[in-house]
């Protein structure tokens, strides 16, 4: 089985970090192929941004067509539609997947960005999945001080989980790969990783012989 997971920014040392969280998470026999899409911006932080990395991402999908699955390795899901529309196998996000991973788990999901300014883009995304009835909260890390990342994490991970009922915490960003495993014993809940998920999933699909209805929104040109 062949899954392209498809880095959506430039940063090659990002995409060098999503590929070895997802070859982590993906089972034997699974051959994970990770590039950035080509002429995107270096950083995926607004609606401008996700316009500018369309193209390179459809490139991808052209140039891999013969991938079993795709994951979009940004927890935003940038371009998902678009991308459904033309590959040939299933597409998934590192948002929605982690979305749905949290669903089995716990009656209620919280969502920890990295960044303020993200919070409002992630609930527009949670509402279009439906599923805002079953997301607690959707907050961001202080983003300045002396604790480590880590530490600013878990701080807002513990509100989510005291003060707004969430019984599993999704992580935000694909940059966060890694720290799941951590953080849920910190916190004695679950913790999902976007890119541990989008794997897994894209995996279960393809494994299933599963692909993209063409009747209806996906039908493409």
């Amino acid at each position: 089985m062949k899954i392209l997971v498809i880095n959506p920014n430039s940063d090659r040392a990002f995409t060098e970090l999503i590929g070895e969280a997802a070859r982590k998470a993906a089972s034997p026999g699974t051959d994970i192929l990770c590039e950035s899409a080509p002429g995107a911006p270096a950083f995926i932080e607004t609606s401008r941004d996700e316009l500018l990395c369309a193209p390179g991402m459809m490139e991808l999908v052209s140039r891999h067509g013969d991938a079993d699955a795709f994951v979009i390795a940004c927890t935003c899901d940038p371009n998902l539609d678009a991308l459904r529309e033309m590959a040939a196998g299933p597409v998934v996000g590192a948002g929605e997947s982690s979305m749905l991973f949290a669903l089995p788990l716990g009656a209620r999901f919280s969502v920890i960005q990295t960044t303020e300014g993200s919070v409002q883009a992630k609930r527009e995304l949670v509402r279009k999945y439906g599923l805002q009835d079953r997301c607690s909260s959707v907050r961001a890390i202080r983003e300045h001080g002396e604790e480590s990342l880590e530490e600013r994490l878990l701080e807002a991970a513990r509100l989510a989980r005291d003060c707004d009922g969430a019984e599993v915490i999704t992580l935000g960003c694909a940059g966060l790969a890694g720290l799941d495993t951590r953080l849920q014993k910190a916190l004695g809940i679950p913790v999902i990783d976007g890119i541990a998920a989008g794997v897994r999933l894209a995996e279960a699909l393809a494994a299933g012989g599963a692909f993209t209805s063409r009747r209806g929104k996906y039908k493409g040109s």
